[in-house]
């Protein structure tokens, strides 16, 4: 009996693989490829999609083009990117991932990855779910058809076939995006693209500033043929001009000639302009090239332009750019978009040992309130405060890497201050840099033996007698203002920069400080400081109260230095009546 039923086993078994091997190897189910639509519409790869993990891998760049994102491949990191917005910029979305690293990020935020990216044939595949719905975009899996289904109600932007050339969207920070031609390359700047081949060779910039004061386009136009014509002077000619309206955008064209260079090039520039920015795109390209096609093609470049703010800086947003990367950084903090902070936050991490940056540049704004300082930067390592100067709510933050020629964006997100208290006259600036160690040490040094029953008074008395112990006028101005730090290291300064300092070491102190600036006739200004104490603003003027005054015109003439209290907390409306304009300067 045992051994029969030794053998019914055995045969049970052995029917057992036979039946596993035979469903291992059906040629039906293991062979029909995956298939992925987007609303409908079969997408193509040149790679085919795979399954790992029970996640669908589809090519990395074909998948974010065709969902409407730029996309960004950095090798040295193994890493890809994607942007893109959501409808009507109600929120933007950042997407970073790694090769072979199973956590993925969201606007600053780590998701798991159950199926990490991967690199077959050459092709870098990602799981399709993740980007889709990272996006907004609903994904359903057909198991019978292995096909996946991604919807979406929103316009997606993809590649689009005109004139019989492909052409893919590019977004700018700043407000702009347009489609330019496949086949065109982008150099390293990213704001330069064009393409180059034995007949023709055409070039497109674009070039995208902040306004500092209010300007026309009209004016902007003019203001900038004025800049050629410097710059090049006989050696362009202007050979004509045109208006358009373009998506409702009012543009102004001028044609060129520039012999500069040899051979000589043409030049066409658009300008257009929006509530806050400025925008010149330039198109060169050679004489000799196709001037009929190049047009062409110029022509359906701004046909495709449209402002509607790739950052939208009131919504929830976060963007790492090309530089982050080329510079190797690494965060050691977490920063997330719409993160909620006190006033401040933590910004720590490295840079790649190449890196040569002194520091980093930070503007964080509010509406229309805006402030800079800058974040030291030692042996590759930073390791400072960020600060959310304007009371409750959202803050655009954008760290910024000082360059020679042009500053270039590292990050931009935003933040959400959940402390309804004002601390721009607390925080450092360009100017003012109370977060720097020789400054925090020195004003700890000065205030050390203050009483404690009145610390913030005759903290404040103690530093504007020091200033007046070591620091020397100078009436010299500078075409670069020095700052805090510049005016300690040379022990002189103009009455504004000794405003710098001595507000440098009141917020260094906790004190909030103001810079005032006050017209005394056409010709003549001064500057001063205001200081809180209390719950109220008191006047302190530490260049008139170390004896360079004449109370006969109100202006510095280099009298003998004499140190004079009276300056310190003056009754307002004595003091403010020898100006005739008086304003609070955004340092």
């Amino acid at each position: 009996m045992t051994k029969k039923l030794f053998i019914l086993m055995s045969v049970f078994v052995f029917l057992s693989f036979i039946n596993i091997n035979v469903y291992a190897t059906n040629p039906t189910e293991k062979t029909k490829e995956i298939t992925v639509k987007l609303n409908e519409k079969i997408l193509e790869f040149d790679t085919e999609p795979i399954i790992v993990n029970d996640r669908t891998m589809v090519p990395m760049r074909a998948i974010f083009e065709n969902l409407g994102a730029q996309v960004e491949w950095y090798d040295k990191q193994k890493t890809v990117t994607g942007y893109r917005r959501y409808k009507n910029n109600v929120s933007d979305m950042f997407i970073k991932l790694k090769i072979g690293d199973t956590t993925a990020y969201r606007n600053g935020n780590s998701f798991h990855l159950d199926s990490p990216p991967i690199i077959r044939n050459d092709r870098t595949l990602v799981p399709v779910r993740f980007i889709a719905e990272s996006f907004g975009i609903d994904v359903k899996w057909d198991a019978e058809t292995r096909t996946v289904l991604l919807i979406s109600d929103d316009d997606v932007k993809k590649p689009e076939l005109i004139d019989d050339i492909s052409y893919i969207p590019k977004y700018f920070d700043s407000g702009i995006n347009l489609m330019i031609p496949e086949f065109w390359n982008t150099s390293d700047s990213s704001n330069k693209f064009g393409y180059k081949d034995e007949e023709d060779n055409i070039q497109m910039i674009v070039d995208i500033k902040e306004f500092k004061e209010p300007m026309t386009l009209d004016e902007f136009t003019e203001k900038s043929k004025a800049a050629i014509l410097e710059t090049y002077k006989d050696r362009v000619v202007f050979t004509g001009s045109d208006k358009l309206s373009i998506n409702n955008i009012d543009i102004n064209v001028i044609y060129l000639k520039n012999s500069s260079i040899t051979p000589e090039i043409n030049q066409v520039l658009y300008y257009f302009t929006s509530s806050k920015y400025s925008y010149s795109i330039t198109f060169s390209y050679y004489s000799q090239s196709n001037d009929s096609q190049l047009l062409n093609i110029i022509s359906n470049i701004i046909h495709t332009i449209e402002i509607d703010g790739v950052i939208n800086t009131e919504n929830e947003h976060y963007i790492e750019y090309k530089d982050f990367f080329n510079y190797g950084i690494n965060l050691n903090t977490k920063i997330s978009s719409s993160m909620e902070v006190q006033s401040q936050f933590d910004f720590k991490g490295t840079l790649s040992e190449e890196t040569d940056l002194e520091y980093f540049i930070v503007e964080v704004s509010k509406g229309d309130e805006k402030c800079k300082f800058k974040i030291p930067i030692s042996n590759n390592k930073f390791d400072s405060k960020i600060y959310t100067p304007f009371g409750l709510g959202n803050h655009n933050v954008t760290i910024i890497a000082p360059k020679p020629q042009e500053n270039s964006k590292i990050m931009q997100f935003n933040i959400i201050n959940s402390n309804s208290q004002d601390i721009r006259y607390l925080i450092p600036s360009l100017l003012v840099e109370k977060n720097d160690n020789e400054i925090i040490n020195l004003a700890k040094e000065i205030t050390k033996d203050i009483n404690k029953y009145l610390p913030k008074y005759d903290e404040s008395k103690a530093i504007f007698k020091w200033i007046y112990e070591n620091i020397e006028y100078d009436e010299l101005l500078n075409s670069h203002p020095r700052s805090a730090k510049k005016v300690l290291t040379d022990k002189k300064g103009t009455n504004e920069e000794i405003s710098y300092l001595y507000a440098a070491l009141l917020r260094a102190s906790n004190i909030p400080s103001k810079i005032v600036k006050g017209k005394i006739d056409n010709d003549n200004f001064h500057v001063w400081n205001e200081i809180k104490i209390n719950g109220r603003w008191i006047i302190a003027d530490a260049t008139w109260g170390s004896g360079y005054t004449n109370d006969n015109n109100n202006d510095i003439t280099g009298i003998t230095k004499k140190l004079d209290m009276n300056y310190f907390n003056p009754n307002r409306k004595d003091y403010e009546n020898k100006f005739i304009e008086i304003t609070t300067l955004k340092y």
